[in-house]
């Protein structure tokens, strides 16, 4: 079977495995909704629509397979301002092998911060007691990617998933598995994945809910195109300059279809400009970045920043750090 044989049978069976009720509008009846918080100041800046143009290791936390642009060794730190005083924070480390592949090690941590304590019912319309709780949550991965060719690449992720809210928590086991696959034509790059198959899991000891919460399942499918980009690009405008377009849509078991968009201009492989936009999202639709990379001595060094735009949350800022050595 060839590689073209392998990436069609993805392509088709990806669609039919998406849940027939994940067209249709669950939202809230999941946990672990911090799996699809986006990680990444540059993949966020492009309206998380990267899933196909994105090859570094935070590619972990959206496709698997796309750090096979691994070269050597990268480490990336993710730093994000999340809405309602939470913070949100993620780091990974990956290292290519020689013969064999890309391995990668991944951590998210969400922390609540302290959580004003208030009682179901009262004499008073102020229930709070003065006393706080808090709660978190965490995911630690172990991600392998293996190049069939210099085109295909097919990754998957092995997961910890932990949930604490005050002294009740929730842990379970998830996977991902996910494809990158280049044309060889014009950047032409398709990606595709599918995040958190897990159990469902239980909150309390002894509840009248005896299914259990799933975990938010999500299919991903995108392209991408060297719209400007030299010789390989549709426009060339000299090696110095160059425009990628992405384009990406997302299926879950708790929400419809959504579809994303964004784009990345990149000047002298120094400064980078991004935009995106979300389709069918209630909130933080456009998207916006910035990116400034330089390599000193052996090592290149690349800080990226983004800003999705809320109209009634906080809107979030995030700063990623990454080295590649």
């Amino acid at each position: 079977m060839n590689c073209r044989t392998v990436v069609l049978a993805l392509v088709l069976c990806l669609p039919a495995a998406v849940p027939l009720n994940a067209q249709f509008n669950k939202a809230g009846r999941t946990a672990f909704q911090f799996v699809k918080i986006g990680v990444g100041a540059r993949e966020t800046a492009l309206g998380e629509s990267g899933i196909s143009s994105v090859r570094d290791v935070n590619a972990v936390f959206w496709n698997p397979a796309g750090i096979a642009g691994i070269e050597a060794s990268e480490a990336s730190f993710s730093y994000n301002a999340w809405f309602g005083g939470m913070k949100h924070v993620a780091g990974d480390v990956g290292v290519r092998v020689g013969g064999v592949g890309i391995f990668a090690l991944s951590a998210v941590s969400l922390n609540y911060g302290d959580i004003q304590e208030a009682l179901v019912t009262g004499t008073s319309s102020d229930t709070r007691t003065g006393n706080t709780f808090t709660g978190g949550d965490l995911m630690a991965g172990f991600t392998f990617c293996h190049e069939f060719n210099d085109r295909l690449a097919i990754g998957g992720t092995v997961k910890y998933l932990q949930e604490k809210l005050w002294t009740y928590q929730a842990h379970l086991v998830a996977f991902d598995v996910g494809t990158n696959y280049d044309t060889g034509f014009k950047g032409i790059r398709f990606g595709m994945s599918a995040q958190n198959f897990g159990k469902s899991v239980q909150f309390l000891a002894v509840s009248d809910r005896t299914e259990g919460y799933d975990i938010p399942l999500v299919f991903r499918i995108g392209a991408s195109m060297d719209v400007i980009g030299g010789p390989d690009g549709v426009v060339d405008f000299g090696e110095n300059q160059h425009f990628t377009l992405s384009v990406e849509s997302v299926n879950s078991n708790d929400y419809g279809e959504r579809w994303q968009l964004g784009g990345e201009y990149t000047i002298a492989g120094i400064l980078a400009i991004r935009g995106g936009y979300r389709f069918n999202y209630e909130e933080g639709n456009v998207s916006a970045g910035i990116g400034l990379q330089q390599k000193l001595a052996d090592v290149t060094v690349r800080v990226d920043y983004s800003f999705v735009s809320y109209a009634y949350l906080d809107s979030p800022h995030r700063l990623t750090l990454s080295v590649a050595f």
